[in-house]
């Protein structure tokens, strides 16, 4: 009767009968005693295929207290936390779930570097708190790094928080060289810009020909308001690759220079939005 009642109920889910689904698992644990583990295993896992991830994660949380190490609740836990995007959550489960090999390192990898980068997207001025907790192996990732400075930045106009970002880029890029937190690198206004620029133009000596970094270089002069200079590194950056970021920049700061016609031809191309800095 329990394997009977059990397909019943997954007929029944397939034919979008939530309330016949719900009695058959019912009649399903009233029929066999000790199935109360088997049904309630099913109920998750049909709830999850439902996208009724509260009342799936109640379910697995009930079927968690009876048997913590179970690979499929373990397996399906992580699942439901993730589509709730209860980060935290998540996060405090993935040590039983490493040390239960529920999935290939590599899956497990990813989907831990996933937890920790959407945490820190939601800490504002707890990000420092987060930082700390987060695994010293994966501090060394650059998505990691660079999900830590946009809290940062993200987290107010507060000065020594701009820094720890500068700081936190600048020492991860020294390294690993990473295109996405070389550009980030250009959005940080830190309390001395000056001490910024002559860093990137360090990089810029050994890497002449990176548009992104040229691109950085060039919003780090609009903080110093060197605007001839700004220039020039756009300029080189859109010769060595056409981008909507550049065509924004040099537009924009032509434009501020009073060299309309030229620059609203360079905003023509520019479909994305611009960061908050300085012009002439």
């Amino acid at each position: 009767p329990l394997i009977n009642y059990l397909t019943a109920a997954r007929a029944a889910h397939e034919l979008g009968d939530a309330e016949g689904r719900d009695e058959l698992l019912r009649s399903a644990h009233e029929s066999t005693p000790g199935s109360k583990f088997a049904v309630g295993l099913t109920q998750a896992e049909l709830q999850k295929s439902a996208a009724q991830w509260e009342q799936s994660l109640a379910t697995l949380l009930q079927l968690k207290s009876s048997s913590p190490r179970h690979p499929q609740v373990l397996a399906m836990l992580t699942q439901v936390y993730e589509e709730l995007a209860d980060w935290q959550a998540l996060i405090e489960l993935l040590p039983e779930v490493k040390k239960r090999k529920i999935f290939p390192d590599e899956v497990f990898g990813d989907l831990q570097q996933r937890a920790w980068i959407a945490r820190l997207a939601q800490a504002g001025s707890t990000a420092d708190t987060i930082w700390a907790d987060v695994p010293k192996d994966l501090k060394r990732s650059p998505k990691l790094v660079a999900a830590y400075a946009r809290a940062l930045i993200d987290g107010g106009p507060d000065a020594s928080a701009a820094d720890k970002a500068e700081a936190a880029i600048r020492i991860a890029l020294q390294q690993t060289w990473d295109d996405d937190l070389v550009l980030l690198y250009g959005l940080v206004a830190g309390a001395d810009p000056a001490r910024q620029l002559v860093v990137a133009e360090g990089w810029v000596k050994e890497k002449p020909n990176d548009p992104k970094l040229l691109l950085t270089l060039g919003r780090i002069c609009l903080m110093n308001q060197a605007w001839p200079k700004a220039r020039e590194y756009f300029e080189t950056s859109l010769r060595l690759q056409r981008s909507a970021e550049v065509y924004g920049e040099l537009g924009r700061l032509c434009v501020s220079l009073g060299e309309t016609e030229r620059g609203s031809e360079y905003l023509a191309h520019a479909t994305v939005p611009l960061p908050a800095l300085p012009l002439p």
